[in-house]
């Protein structure tokens, strides 16, 4: 038997004997059902799957527990402070997954440990220096609540703790960056770690933090559950309990040299085993450094002895050389002297002549200092006229240029620079010369450069630029000339640039606008008489001309304002381009008429386009307000016609389908009128339908025509349509109005007037609107008419709009009650109102009604 197999029969041995000692000294169990509660959070020991199904070592552990005892077992997961509380409320009779501390132990029994957990300490890669406890000073550490790690912190001084429901939740943090360290078991850390997949973001401390044990505990009073639960778990087999690890953690048979006691039993020998070599190393090297420092004291003390014999030998000789050298400084000592004395001439001499050089050197400084003054003024002079030619060539946007036409290389001021776009680092090349150059520009200006060379002209050219750090599209003006040698050859090209794409805009933008309306973007009249001329020749016939006219402009106008009317010119110019062809010629003649020409097209063709066109425009709307366009053309097929004529006809046919369509669209305006004054004011649109009713009682009192009543009540309904016009802030003024607003709201009577007037059969109406506000004794308004000056219907309207306005409640006050109102038509009977109409109106409408209600 060798000696690996032995300790394992001694070890197999003495496990056994412990199971068998067990199971005689147990009790049978006399219990049927366990209830026990665990986290659900510590994998692999016990958590959920995807599914939310509890698995687990301890569950799988507890299977075979109920398969071996006979013992029912029901398992509840949760997060352990849940868990731990719903255990000291006596909810079940086991708690697993806990570990051991003294405070536990005074209310816990706790069953064997069956598995040992160490705890490091996590913390992000971006850390440094982590290794113990003392080392998480200044940090605050992510815990789960509950766990022995925070009695552990607090112990150590740690207090910054912040606690989370599960370990899970503690590495969601980490991964929502919240958490910076956390200490929890190695193994649900890791798991976690690899499932949220951050586990390249966070390392661990080498040496745990603490370690411990998971115990089964059940409460103390109830120790009759533990023999049972002891006992069960014996009855495991070592090789079912190594089965559930190898399915949790993918273990295999520990062979007893991996056993834990064994590996700390070799460290324990090997640590002996070193200490003692390591003390007899260093005994042995001692003694060789001892001796080694005996020989070198022993060395040097014979070279000491060997160097004190050579001192005195050459302090011997030192005194001799002394002697020596004495008697030869004593000679030249008396040489010396006269030397001396001669020397002394010589420096009088030479301090007379460095007198005069320090006479012409100060004189020579003076004229420096003066020629240094007059450099400093001219440079001075100089860096302002730079400074000013350079701002002035920024200001015109004008940057100047030297080239080479050997080299093929060229410098700039910082002003060109700017202008192309380029910093002092772009290549100043001819090939960087031309990527700045337009791609359309490049050949015209190469053939002009060649043009001018041969020529011997100065260089006048425009082109487009692309500038290099934007890619604007710029026009720039270059203007230099070729300089020669002695030799009459091409050496350089001195030159400026300026920037002049404001000026080309500018041109171009009159351009357009002396051929385009402003408004429409169509072209004008200019153009189109332009064209006119041009497309009327033979290889266009037959040439249509179409006349278009854009029915109720005026009505609108008057109406919405002249903004919604341009808005709608705008919309019939975009019907009109998209309705017609490429090639067709669209021009606005000004106001509401536009001219079409269509080359080689005849009436039916003619007839498609228009109705092309008139499909559009009812697709449109201008707010509520429908697009309507009448047409009329004439094609000319021979050259002998007038096209003048021609247009004539077209114009006047246009003319004579305005007559049939006008009042249709007038109509349908003045319904979009009304629709839209009563959409931005429904209490004007109540006080309209009031008033028209008020009307109506009145024609009927006065023994009217049915159809003299019919009008009233029509007059009665539109008085106010001229309101359309009023802005919609003075419409609906809470307060009291200014003089500027009340000029503004006397304006609506004749508004209503110009639009009423457009539409055929309400001439009459129109008159009626204007004078519904003029008074009976000529104090009114607009035409300040007096008495019998002013016709029926108005007077009526003035008594009818006046009641319902004081009974009905306003913004800035209640409404009046009808005796007041009453009193107040009274009172102004003869002044404002028509006396008998007054009196007419209180008996025969409101006293009336009055009495139906009663």
């Amino acid at each position: 038997m060798n000696r690996q197999n032995y300790f394992l029969f001694w070890i197999l041995s003495l496990t056994f004997l412990l199971i068998q000692a067990t199971h005689v000294n147990a009790a049978p169990p006399e219990i049927k059902t366990i209830s026990v509660v665990m986290d659900d959070s510590y994998p692999p020991y016990a958590f959920r799957d995807s599914q939310g199904n509890l698995q687990g070592i301890t569950l799988d552990q507890w299977k075979l527990f109920e398969q071996k005892t006979g013992i029912k077992v029901t398992i509840t997961g949760m997060n352990w402070n849940k868990a731990y509380e719903s255990m000291i409320n006596g909810e079940f009779d086991v708690i697993d997954t806990i570990s051991y501390n003294a405070d536990r132990a005074k209310i816990f029994d706790y069953s064997n440990p069956y598995a040992t957990i160490d705890v490091p300490i996590f913390f992000h890669k971006s850390i440094s220096g982590i290794t113990d406890v003392k080392s998480l000073k200044g940090f605050t550490v992510a815990v789960k609540k509950g766990d022995n790690s925070i009695h552990f912190l607090k112990e150590n001084g740690i207090t910054n703790i912040e606690e989370y429901d599960t370990a899970e939740a503690i590495v969601q943090a980490a991964k929502d960056q919240k958490a910076v360290i956390f200490t929890i078991g190695k193994p649900p850390a890791l798991y976690y770690l690899y499932k949220s997949g951050i586990q390249d973001n966070f390392n661990y401390s080498s040496s745990s933090l603490y370690t411990s044990q998971f115990f089964r505990a059940i409460y103390k009073g109830h120790s009759g559950f533990m023999p049972a639960i002891n006992n069960g778990f014996a009855q495991i087999s070592e090789s079912e309990y190594e089965a559930i690890d190898k399915k949790w953690f993918g273990l295999t048979n520990i062979p007893f040299y991996e056993h834990p006691l064994f590996r700390v039993s070799v460290i324990v020998v090997g640590t002996v085993f070193l200490v003692a070599l390591l003390l007899f190393i260093w005994n042995r090297t001692l003694r060789r450094m001892v001796q080694q420092k005996t020989n070198e004291l022993r060395s040097a003390l014979r070279t000491k002895e060997q160097v004190e014999a050579e001192i005195r030998e050459l302090n011997a000789e030192l005194e001799n050389r002394v002697i020596e050298r004495t008697s030869q400084l004593e000679d030249l000592n008396s040489e010396l002297e006269e030397s001396n004395a001669l020397l002394e001439e010589e420096i009088v001499k030479r301090e007379n002549v460095e007198e005069e050089i320090r006479a012409l050197n100060e004189e020579l400084e003076d004229k420096i200092r003066m020629r240094t003054s007059q450099l400093d003024q001219l440079n001075r002079i100089l860096a302002q006229h730079n400074a000013l030619l350079s701002e002035s060539q920024r200001v015109a946007r004008l940057g100047s240029y030297v080239t080479d036409l050997i080299t093929r290389e060229w410098q700039c001021s910082p002003a060109l620079e700017e202008i192309l776009g380029i910093d002092p680092i772009y290549p100043h090349t001819k090939e960087g010369w031309m990527r700045i150059v337009h791609p359309d520009w490049r050949a015209p200006l190469s053939n002009y450069f060649l043009q001018i060379k041969n020529a011997q002209q100065r260089f006048d050219f425009e082109y487009k630029i692309i500038r290099i750090n934007d890619g604007e599209e710029r026009w720039v003006h270059e203007l230099g000339k070729v300089e020669f040698d002695q030799q009459v050859n091409r050496v350089r090209l001195i030159g400026m640039i300026q920037d002049v794409t404001d000026r080309k805009r500018t041109e171009e933008e009159i351009i357009y606008l002396s051929f385009h309306d402003q408004l429409t973007g169509l072209y004008n009249r200019r153009f189109f008489e332009e064209e006119l001329k041009r497309l009327d020749v033979v290889r266009n016939y037959p040439l249509t001309l179409v006349m278009a006219d854009v029915n109720g402009l005026k009505l609108i106008n008057d109406s919405f304002g002249h903004a919604i009317g341009d808005e709608l010119l705008k919309n019939v110019a975009l019907v009109l381009r998209k309705g017609c062809r490429g090639d067709d010629i669209i021009a606005r003649l000004g106001g509401d008429e536009f001219v079409i020409l269509l080359p080689n097209t005849d009436a039916a063709q003619t007839e498609q386009i228009l109705k092309r066109i008139n499909t559009l425009a009812s697709q449109e709307r201008v707010g509520s307000i429908e697009l309507s366009i009448s047409f009329g053309y004439e094609t000319k097929r021979y050259e002998k016609e007038d096209i003048r004529e021609l247009l004539k006809k077209a114009e006047d046919y246009m003319y004579k389908r305005k007559l049939f369509e006008g009042p249709s669209i007038r109509g349908k305006t003045i319904e979009t009128i009304i629709r839209t004054l009563h959409e931005k004011n429904k209490r004007e649109e109540q006080h309209s339908y009031r008033v028209s009713a008020l009307c109506q009682s009145m024609g009927e009192a006065l023994g009217l025509l049915e159809g003299e009543v019919q009008e009233l009540k029509n007059v009665g309904l539109l008085h106010d349509i001229g309101k359309i016009a009023i802005d919609e802030e003075i419409l609906n003024k809470p307060g009291k109005l200014t003089h500027e607003e009340w000029e503004e709201i006397k304006r609506h009577p004749e508004i209503g007037y110009r639009i009423l007037s457009t539409v055929n059969g309400m001439v009459e109406i129109a008159e009626y609107v204007l004078a519904h506000h003029e008074r009976w004794d000529g104090l009114g308004y607009p035409r300040g008419l007096k008495g019998e000056e002013l016709p029926l219907q108005p007077r009526i309207i003035a008594i009818a709009d006046a009641y319902d306005a004081m009974t009905s409640a306003r913004s800035y006050r209640a409404a009046l009650p009808n005796k007041a109102a009453i009193a107040e038509l009274q009172k102004n009977a003869g002044i404002q109102f028509d006396p008998e109409l007054v009196t007419l109106f209180i008996d025969k409408v409101i006293n009336a009604s009055s009495d139906d209600i009663l």
